[in-house]
């Protein structure tokens, strides 16, 4: 079996070295940001700083530094800002160690600002020959870990790497749905972080559970629009890395986008909020970027405005509220 390299130790970096590592019995080499993440998972077989409390696979090397040999399968699990950035800073790395194309999983959701780029056409420009695959779906990290039943979209256009990746993760409690979709999918992965701010934002204002359904409901719509918009398949958002993902995210409080959420509609300040959480950083890029293809495709998106209305433009909650309510009558 190929080396595998798994590019970033968060939670669910380590959850998907960790099911690899249990389903082949064979090392995993898991790159870490920080080098005490690293030693932590190598002395005690702990990320006690991302999923404290949960035993990993012996058979997951971390390290702080990236592997000096072949890695043709590469699962990317860095945050969606920082691909580009290290991709470009350790091409040569790659490029030095590379024997055939290299096979790239991404596993981050959100798409890049600076460029205004998916994610997959990121990776193919700086490594034109390579595969591409994007996985996705409703996985709180901490579940695949104590191996609860999940299941999750790949998408890809290569049947080999499909199989290939099929091979390393599925087994009785990790199941994968197959889609072409590489486009639609991350649109899903991307705009099912403002729908959990907007439905944590009717939890932290009192609106009530009608109000949460009608926001996913009007937006899982939206979400359909932009993926037709941009080239994806209505069908992806209907599918796990759609409404899936979008009810994991936005009805549970382990949800970070949707505790951002509930936080603002609770009269937290949002600068407050961007002080003590990282990322939160990255979730207003998200918005940003979604709106963005919004207004480049033409596409009627009310909640994502009020969402980024309230995020990027500061305006009051209440005035926001009342401008998605007064809005005149449509038909669905």
């Amino acid at each position: 079996m190929n080396n595998i390299l798994v590019l970033g130790a968060g939670a669910w970096g380590t959850a998907i070295a960790n099911l690899i590592a249990v389903n082949t019995k064979k090392n995993v080499y898991l790159w870490s940001l920080e080098e005490e993440v690293a030693k932590d998972i190598n002395s005690g077989l702990i990320n006690k700083k991302y999923l404290p409390n949960k035993k990993v696979s012996k058979y997951i090397i971390a390290n702080s530094t990236l592997p000096k040999f072949n890695t043709e399968i590469i699962f990317v699990v860095i945050p969606s800002q920082f691909i580009f950035g290290f991709f470009d800073k350790f091409k040569s790395h790659f490029e030095k160690y590379k024997k055939k194309p290299y096979s790239f999983i991404i596993c981050s959701k959100g798409i890049d600002l600076k460029r205004k780029e998916f994610l997959s056409n990121i990776i193919k420009f700086i490594f034109p020959k390579s595969n591409i695959a994007v996985l996705s779906g409703p996985s709180f990290a901490v579940d695949v870990v104590n191996k609860k039943p999940t299941a999750v979209t790949l998408a890809t256009k290569s049947s080999k790497l499909e199989k290939t990746i099929v091979n390393l993760l599925r087994n009785n409690y990790f199941r994968i749905y197959l889609s072409k979709d590489i486009i639609g999918v991350q649109i899903n992965a991307t705009m099912k972080n403002v729908l959990a701010i907007a439905a944590g934002l009717t939890e932290g204002l009192n609106l009530g559970e009608n109000a949460r359904a009608a926001i996913l409901a009007r937006g899982i719509k939206e979400i359909i629009r932009l993926t037709k918009a941009v080239g994806g398949k209505k069908e992806t958002a209907i599918g796990l890395s759609g409404i899936g993902d979008i009810i994991l995210t936005c009805v549970s409080k382990s949800s970070r986008n949707y505790k951002l959420g509930f936080m603002l509609g609770n009269g937290k300040n949002l600068r407050s909020i961007i002080g003590k959480n990282n990322y939160v950083t990255e979730g207003m890029e998200n918005i940003k970027v979604v709106y963005y293809l919004k207004r480049k495709y033409k596409v009627n998106m009310p909640i994502l405005e009020a969402v980024y209305s309230v995020l990027v433009n500061e305006k009051e909650l209440d005035k926001v509220i009342k401008g998605l309510l007064s809005r005149p009558l449509s038909s669905e």
